[in-house]
């Protein structure tokens, strides 16, 4: 009830910009009553200036025409939460947010003064749930009555791309742009051969046998058991593409799982198809729009939100608040570029969040491949120490949540997925390599003084015996079975029930649900849905999405602008592995290092 009553007495920033306004007014206007002019003109001069400075800082950049057309571009890497420096935003730098362009498009779908929205498709860095959840987002708008256009402007566009402008009402393309609906494929890399050519010698062990990360270095091609989990995700992704497709474009889904597979297609043969509506270009729209050509119907992802947030983030909320955690887990020092989640960093986050008494509940958005054991342990244990404190958490997976990634989830209340999120992957791996061969060729050659024959096992220098694996993989066995009784306590699994989940093995989002790995198939919003639940929000009560980051140097270049500094050769070994550019520098420093990993196998589609 004092919580309820507060709220009432909840004052806008106008209004309480207006006492003070007055307060400083009627004492400018005694002091010059008494005589004080200079007092009295620099007091009204305050006033005045508080009012000018409100006015073009906070009203007039929020403010956008009536019937506006709200314009997104899709260009580039789209990141979970664009951390960046008080540099960084001063000089206007950073990547396209998953997190704006979330609230962007929930803000307008139900927003008076906009009438459109366009969005411009040039190819962008994403995996398949993330195109998902930019297709239900668009398709919502759309039902809203909101006119939504997607425009295909790139010089061509996957099914990633082609799903997300399927979300919209009417889809346009560049005369020039090429269609490529090549279906689904997905697999890894494979160095096994070229390893034995440079005469390295990499030894792995793996638990269990659907734990494929292993077998990047152990094998040419991949094992029976991996390739049954990869044909199932497959499966699932062409089932999630023909479902969204047929639905949206009104096909059959017999017709749409023929045309997610014709091929190299021009934008006349999508046009005849019913792929697309027409073709065309920006300028067309714009005409359509704004036929005097005044451009300023037209308003920007940046603009529109602060429209939204100065439109809709007022009064006195409930605070929930959002932990974001994408990339590679690291324990120790930091790679120089690149997104990682740093465990110690992450699990204080997560800490802070939940010590704060105004925060209800935590929503925690994974992303993330796995990989250190210890640091996802540490955000683990800071999930259940939250829930110790009587804040309810909520995880929202986004393209991947695998391994690592998944051990990170599996204590919180509640866990919510993309359909074509990647999960599960409990399991362990563990790598070693003996460069002992290929340094001696070079005419290197290492001599030890050792307390005892196991003294030098860790070296580079020679390969463990047989006795010394063996001692090994007892220990990452024990790893193993600790993880899954993590995941059988966090998902109240007997452990039969956990280990049939288990053995390494990846789940689409789909597959995870019926298996009793997450809770709800959904976005962000279902996770904050659940947690408003859990935190006993009342329905009627409006919440506030707070995030809680890391603290941020003023010359950090680290974040938004790390990706653009990432050496080529980093860039191509990001490409071969099939990952995000941004993971690559952690991935490849967990991949170099060795040693125990929960980290999941490569894929994309």
């Amino acid at each position: 009830m004092k919580n309820r009553f507060i709220e009432r007495l909840w004052i806008s920033r106008e209004v309480r910009l207006a006492i003070i306004v007055a307060i400083l007014g009627a004492v400018g206007a005694v002091a010059c009553a008494a005589g004080d002019w200079k007092i009295g003109i620099a007091v009204l001069g305050v006033a005045a200036a508080m009012v000018a400075a409100f006015y073009f800082a906070v009203v007039r950049p929020a403010r956008i025409p009536h019937d506006a057309v709200l314009v997104i571009r899709l260009a580039g890497p789209i990141e979970e939460d664009v951390t960046r420096s008080p540099l960084d935003q001063i000089m206007r730098r950073g990547g396209l947010s998953l997190d704006h362009l979330r609230y962007a498009l929930e803000s307008a779908a139900i927003d008076n003064d906009v009438r459109a929205i366009v969005v411009e498709i040039a190819g962008f860095g994403a995996g398949l749930a993330t195109a998902h959840e930019m297709h239900r987002l668009m398709r919502v708008a759309q039902q809203g009555g909101k006119r939504v256009i997607a425009l295909l402007r790139g010089d061509d566009a996957g099914l990633r791309e082609y799903l997300v402008a399927a979300g919209a009402g009417e889809i346009v393309a560049n005369p020039d742009t090429m269609l490529t609906m090549l279906g689904v494929a997905t697999g890894g890399v494979f160095l096994k051969n070229a390893l034995d050519k440079l005469k390295i010698q990499a030894q792995t062990l793996q638990w269990k046998e659907y734990k494929g990360a292993a077998e990047t270095l152990g094998r040419d091609t991949m094992s029976p058991a991996v390739r049954e989990s990869m044909e199932a995700i497959v499966a699932d992704w062409e089932k999630i593409l023909v479902e969204a497709i047929a639905s949206s474009r009104k096909l059959s889904h017999e017709r749409a799982r023929e045309l997610i597979a014709a091929g190299f297609v021009t934008a006349k043969f999508a046009v005849e198809n019913k792929l697309i509506d027409r073709e065309g270009y920006i300028e067309d729209l714009r005409a359509e729009f704004d036929p005097e050509s005044k451009r300023k119907a037209f308003v920007s992802l940046a603009r529109y939100r602060r429209h939204a947030i100065f439109r809709r983030e007022r009064g006195r909320r409930a605070r929930i608040a959002l932990v974001h955690a994408s990339g590679p887990v690291i324990s120790g020092d930091a790679p120089a570029t690149g997104e990682y989640i740093s465990g110690v960093a992450t699990a204080a986050q997560l800490d802070r969040a939940s010590r704060d008494d105004q925060v209800k509940a935590i929503v925690f958005r994974v992303n993330s491949p796995g990989g250190s054991a210890v640091g996802s342990d540490l955000v683990w244990r800071a999930v259940r120490e939250a829930q110790g404190r009587g804040k309810p958490v909520v995880v929202s997976m986004g393209d991947v949540a695998g391994s690592g990634g998944y051990y990170v989830a599996a204590g919180a209340d509640a866990i919510v997925a993309e359909p074509a999120t990647i999960t599960g992957s409990i399991g362990v791996v563990y790598a070693k390599f003996n460069l002992g061969n290929l340094l001696s060729e070079l005419g290197v050659h290492f001599d030890f003084v050792k307390s005892a024959p196991i003294s030098d096992a860790l070296s580079f220098a020679r390969a463990m015996t047989d006795a010394e694996l063996a001692q090994l993989n007892e220990t990452v066995g024990h790893l193993y079975a600790a993880f899954t009784a993590k995941v059988a306590e966090g998902r109240k699994l007997s452990p039969e029930q956990a280990e049939a989940v288990a053995k390494g093995r990846i789940w689409s989002g789909l597959a995870a649900k019926e298996r009793g790995l997450i809770d709800e198939l959904g976005g962000l919003s279902t996770a904050v849905a659940i947690a408003r639940d859990r935190a006993h929000i009342a329905p009627d009560r409006r919440h506030q999405l707070v995030t809680y980051r890391g603290e941020r140097r003023w010359l950090d270049f680290r974040g938004s602008s790390a990706e653009a500094s990432t050496a080529w050769t980093t860039r191509a070994a990001a490409s071969a592995l099939g990952i995000p550019t941004r993971w690559a520098p952690a991935m490849l420093e967990l991949l170099i290092r060795g040693g125990v990993m929960l980290l999941c196998p490569f894929i994309e589609l």
